[in-house]
C-alpha cells in the first residue's frame, strides 16, 4: 500500500496525489500497489487516528508519502511503524513551521472554510517529541526538496534531516508544491526497491 499525505488546507485530491496514483497505477510502475489519499481532518490528533487506522488496517507493505505538514505526519508515521516514507518539502517542526498559520482559511481544493487553532499547535508538538531522530533509518527515508521552496527553508530541513535520509533529491526550480514530482519518481521507486 502507498499512502499519499497531503499539506496544510489540501485535499486527498491533491495534485501530487494524483500524479503519484498515475505512476502507480496508470504506468505499471510500482506493481501490486494499492494507492490511498485521504482527506486528512484540520485538527493534527484527528489526522494522526486517521493515519493509524489506515496503517494498522493494511496488510500489505506499505509506504508513506507526505508533502509539506504532510511530510511531518509521513516522518510520525514512519518512526511509528518502521515503513519507509517519503518527504517532499517537509514541515520537520510543524509546531514551529505553522504558528503563523493560526486562525481562520479556506482549503485550497475543497473551498471549505477551516480554522487552525493554537491548541493544535501543542498537539503536532507532541507528535514531534514522539519521533526519535536518532533512530532514524537512512533507508527508509527519501527526501525530495526545493531549493526555491517559498514556505519552507531547504537548508534548515537539509541540517536537520542531515545523514538520515538514503536518498535526497534537491531541485533548484520547483517551489513548495515541488513542481517535478513526476521526474524524479523512477529515482524514488528504484531506490525503495533496491535498498
Amino acid at each position: 500500500m502507498i499512502l499519499y499525505l497531503h499539506g496544510f488546507a489540501s485535499s486527498g485530491s491533491a495534485t501530487k496525489a494524483g500524479v503519484l496514483r498515475d505512476f502507480v497505477l496508470k504506468e505499471n510502475a510500482v506493481k501490486d500497489k494499492n494507492v490511498i489519499t485521504p482527506d486528512l481532518p484540520v485538527e493534527p490528533d484527528g489526522a494522526k487516528k486517521v493515519i493509524s487506522s489506515i496503517i494498522e488496517g493494511s496488510t500489505e507493505g506499505k509506504i508513506v508519502f507526505g508533502s509539506s505538514l504532510g511530510g511531518f505526519y509521513a516522518l510520525h508515521a514512519s518512526h511509528k511503524y518502521g515503513i519507509p516514507c517519503v518527504l517532499i518539502n517537509p514541515a520537520v517542526m510543524a509546531h514551529i513551521a505553522l504558528e503563523t498559520t493560526v486562525g481562520i482559511h479556506r482549503n485550497f481544493k475543497t473551498n471549505e472554510i477551516f480554522e487552525f487553532r493554537t491548541e493544535y499547535l501543542d498537539q503536532l508538538e507532541s507528535m514531534y517529541n514522539e519521533i526519535d531522530f536518532n533512530k532514524t533509518d537512512p533507508k527508509k527515508t527519501v527526501l525530495l526538496l526545493a531549493k526555491d521552496d517559498q514556505l519552507l527553508h531547504y537548508r534548515k530541513t537539509m541540517t536537520f534531516i542531515d545523514g538520515k535520509a538514503g536518498l535526497v533529491i534537491v531541485e533548484d526550480n520547483a517551489g513548495h508544491e515541488f513542481s517535478k514530482f513526476r521526474d524524479v519518481l523512477p529515482r524514488v521507486f528504484e531506490y525503495l526497491d533496491n535498498r
